[in-house]
């Protein structure tokens, strides 16, 4: 069936109109899309809040006392008292060594003393003897002596009796040095016994201060030897966190520095001070090994485990602030896309300090602009475009 002429021409031109609507419709599309369409955006408002800035290190719980603890002496271990996790007083007992020789070496010299005192108990009775002796030897000289000088008796007599004065007195100069030996003797036995003694008091292990026992190196059974370590002690209420951060901040770090401490898990940060600046950096990593100390620890931790901190090394309050999420670099340095007269503009702001999230803009921006970052990271702005807030 053949359609009539006046048909067909109008199908003809429909059909060559419609080869040049579809173009033109796809370019207007396109352009509507690429430039008059809004473009959806995330949009902040410049606020005024508080702006801190944090210098971050990582690094591990420390003690400022802690001692490897051991005997002075060779022994073999009898008791350990002690577990690890076990917390301990000044002057607790924490181990003893087997004393079964000790002690017989210490009865040993206490016999030793006991019988060095009897013997001068001895001595001292028989100096009063020698003493009574020499007395009446001195008498009997003088009055033979005098009975000589009158020519009452002969010079044998007289000779008898001086010879008598002398044994009496060469007995009582040896019965002194007897004596004087025999309280010698006393004080080498009195010495010995405290030897002994303090060598049972050496073979008990006392902690050195109140503490933690961390770590037990030693069992019942062991031969220990001087310098060995049987227990490792730390004092939990003098901890730290010793922590590497980088060196370009350490002109800003002062002692005494606001910090918080935050450990393995969920729970809340610590409260600290910055406690220590070290005078020299690692030469390898160019790092600054510093000291937070906490304020209080109300959480159990570990010596040796991680920790991280955050020292606030500078402070603006009421000051105009970004998110650090909003600022974008190029060659020509740090920019934010922000709304001027409804369409997207590159604006370069003034920064000063610079916080975990927020930044401080100084310059550039006013209280209410809004900051602009498109919908999905890594992605760009037009400038020039209008914007709508997703």
């Amino acid at each position: 069936m053949s359609l009539p002429p006046s048909l067909r021409r109008a199908l003809d031109i429909a059909r060559r109109g419609l080869w040049l609507v579809v173009p033109t419709g796809i370019v207007l599309l396109v352009l509507w899309l690429r430039v008059w369409s809004p473009v959806r955006v995330e949009a902040v408002r410049v606020d005024r809040a508080t702006v801190i800035q944090e210098a971050f290190g990582r690094g591990t719980i420390e003690s400022q006392r802690e001692a490897a603890v051991g005997f002075d002496l060779v022994g073999r271990l009898s008791e350990v008292l002690v577990e690890e996790g076990a917390r301990v007083t000044l002057g607790q007992e924490l181990a003893r060594l087997q004393t079964d020789q000790a002690q017989a070496d210490l009865r040993s010299a206490q016999r030793g003393v006991s019988a060095a005192r009897t013997s001068l108990l001895r001595l001292s009775a028989d100096e009063q003897r020698v003493r009574a002796l020499l007395r009446t030897a001195e008498r009997e000289d003088a009055r033979a002596q005098a009975l000589f000088t009158s020519g009452a008796i002969a010079s044998l007599q007289r000779d008898e009796a001086s010879d008598r004065l002398r044994l009496a007195r060469a007995d009582l100069d040896r019965v002194l040095a007897q004596r004087s030996e025999a309280t010698r003797g006393i004080d080498v036995a009195a010495g010995g016994a405290e030897q002994r003694r303090v060598t049972m008091v050496r073979a008990t292990l006392l902690a050195p201060f109140d503490g933690l026992i961390t770590r037990r190196l030693r069992e019942p059974g062991d031969t220990v030897t001087v310098g060995s370590t049987v227990l490792r002690i730390v004092d939990t209420s003098q901890v730290y966190v010793s922590a590497a951060i980088d060196e370009t901040v350490l002109p800003l770090l002062a002692v005494d520095q606001r910090s918080s401490i935050a450990f393995p898990g969920d729970g809340p940060r610590v409260p600290g001070r910055l406690s220590r600046i070290p005078w020299e950096a690692d030469r390898q990593t160019h790092e600054l090994i510093v000291e937070v100390t906490p304020e209080r620890i109300e959480r159990r931790m570990a010596i040796g485990q991680r920790a991280d901190v955050r020292i606030e090394v500078g402070r603006r309050e009421n000051a105009l602030r970004i998110p650090t999420r909003m600022i974008h670099h190029d060659e020509a340095g740090p920019f934010v896309y922000a709304d001027r007269g409804g369409r997207i503009a590159v604006v370069r702001p003034r920064f000063g300090l610079t916080g975990a999230d927020h930044v401080e803009v100084s310059a550039g921006l006013a209280e209410g602009d809004a900051v602009l970052a498109a919908p999905r990271p890594g992605l760009t702005l037009p400038p020039g475009r209008r914007w709508v807030a997703r």
